[in-house]
């Protein structure tokens, strides 16, 4: 008897968890500025047959530049910054790569320093450099830089994207010297697609 007890409640547990398993899952959001990778990309639950549970969620897209736009920048860049081996990170409104553009012969380092160089442009609405600049006279700005240690930078180089005073991304160069050269190059690459951004 107490065998067949066990028995109905591991079947009425295993048949409440397959029904709260077959909600409809919801759909992601965006991800927040702050992680090179953005959001880990979502996976709909399985089902007892092996399959996948609900629709496949509609992709969220963050406003910014276009792919090829992005990659026209990221060559004007290159040429403005010739003779150092730069790499360029861009990023959408949400803080989420575009496009890592590492030339042949330039370590790929330089496209994540250059992800840290936006993604500060972007969080704060500013070049990176005033941004650091900012945070030495303003404990609320100092604050965030300290909270994202890993994500912000303050050298020269990342320069926010903006259509109609929105900010919808940013572009980071990192890898010629000083950084100062960084951002001339990054506003030549910014320059070449400005007027086709939407």
């Amino acid at each position: 008897m107490h065998i067949k007890s066990l028995a109905l409640f591991a079947l009425v547990t295993m048949t409440s968890l397959s029904t709260v398993s077959a909600q409809q899952p919801t759909a992601p959001t965006l991800p927040t500025a702050g992680n090179a990778n953005g959001a880990p990309p979502y996976q709909r639950p399985i089902g007892p047959d092996g399959k996948p549970i609900g629709a496949e969620p509609v992709d969220v897209v963050a406003r910014g530049p276009s792919i090829a736009l992005a990659e026209i920048a990221a060559k004007a860049i290159v040429a403005s910054c010739k003779g150092y081996h730069v790499g360029i990170a861009i990023l959408d409104a949400a803080g989420t790569p575009k496009l890592y553009y590492i030339p042949d012969g330039t370590a790929g380092t330089h496209a994540y320093t250059g992800y840290r160089k936006a993604n500060t442009a972007l969080a704060f609405k500013m070049p990176s450099e005033q941004a650091a600049l900012l945070a030495k006279t303003d404990a609320t700005v100092a604050a965030r830089f300290k909270a994202q240690a890993d994500n912000y930078i303050g050298w020269a180089g990342g320069i926010p994207i903006t259509v109609d005073g929105e900010v919808i991304g940013a572009i980071g160069v990192s890898g010629a010297e000083p950084s100062a050269k960084d951002e001339a190059c990054a506003v030549n690459g910014l320059n070449t697609i400005k007027s086709r951004l939407k």
